[in-house]
């Protein structure tokens, strides 16, 4: 799971423990101000695009900015995570404050605006994920569990692309949009293999990379994307927008077996 902080002491002893260190993309920034931050691990990412900077340097820029890391601690395997994406501290408290209000409101609304409908997804998501890390992958357990979550995969891809993308396409979001379809069509392809009875993976590796892929991008919408779509779009229409997506949710499960779509869907990534 994801956590947020803004504290230096923790983000100092959270990069240096995995062997990292603070930088800046080259070529940013002038005279004292550094430009773009990043966390560099060296050996892993950064290699020709990043540059070491110190963590004053660093800290000054991140609260001059307003920024917040994101970062995990444990993969779903169990290992020390390196993932972390540094946000705007608006689009945290946003989300914080969007999550309280819908918790209070959950028990009258009728039914949730698209972007509580999606944001449910994805705990739902989160929650079968951990499932199937505590599962032997030979037991009818995390077979059941994996095709619950393929089916939820499918689902939430299905009515992201048919709806809700096109519906909060501007030039604001455009960018977002066109990296949420390419990070759909990475989770389709690793699930694609690990629904291939043929396939001879390692399903340990095939799971960690879902885990990381689908975390990234929850964490990419949830902080990047639904913030700007709250502001464009009033609560009516987000309600309209969420009832037309529940239908296809219904619609697509009657159906039944909603992944078995998706080993047709991994060649490009979808249209919006």
């Amino acid at each position: 799971m994801a956590k947020t902080t803004t504290d230096h002491q923790t983000i100092r002893e959270w990069v240096e423990s995995r062997g990292g260190c603070p930088a800046h993309v080259k070529a940013t920034g002038k005279g004292g101000d550094p430009g773009i931050l990043r966390i560099d691990f060296p050996g892993y990412s950064g290699k020709q695009s990043l540059e070491s900077i110190s963590w004053d340097q660093f800290f000054a820029a991140f609260d001059r900015n307003g920024l917040a890391l994101i970062y995990q601690d444990r993969t779903r395997g169990g290992q020390p995570s390196r993932f972390n994406k540094l946000v705007a501290r608006d689009s945290v408290a946003d989300r914080e404050r969007k999550d309280s209000t819908s918790g209070r409101q959950g028990a009258t609304a009728a039914e949730p605006d698209a972007i509580s409908l999606l944001t449910e997804q994805h705990r739902q998501v989160e929650e079968l994920l951990n499932q199937l890390s505590e599962q032997s992958p030979r037991s009818a357990a995390f077979r059941r569990t994996f095709d619950e979550l393929a089916d939820a995969l499918a689902i939430h891809a299905e009515i992201e692309e048919q709806i809700f993308y096109p519906s909060v396409k501007t030039e604001g979001t455009g960018e977002l949009l066109e990296e949420s379809v390419e990070d759909h069509l990475e989770v389709k392809r690793v699930l694609a293999t690990m629904m291939d009875p043929d396939a001879d993976g390692d399903i340990f590796a095939e799971l960690e990379q879902l885990g990381g892929l689908t975390e990234e991008h929850l964490i990419e919408e949830e902080h990047e994307l639904f913030p700007k779509v709250r502001k464009q779009l009033d609560a009516a229409t987000l309600r309209r927008l969420g009832a037309r997506m529940n239908e296809m949710v219904e619609e697509l499960r009657r159906e039944g077996a909603p992944r078995m779509r998706v080993p047709e869907e991994t060649k490009e990534a979808a249209p919006i």
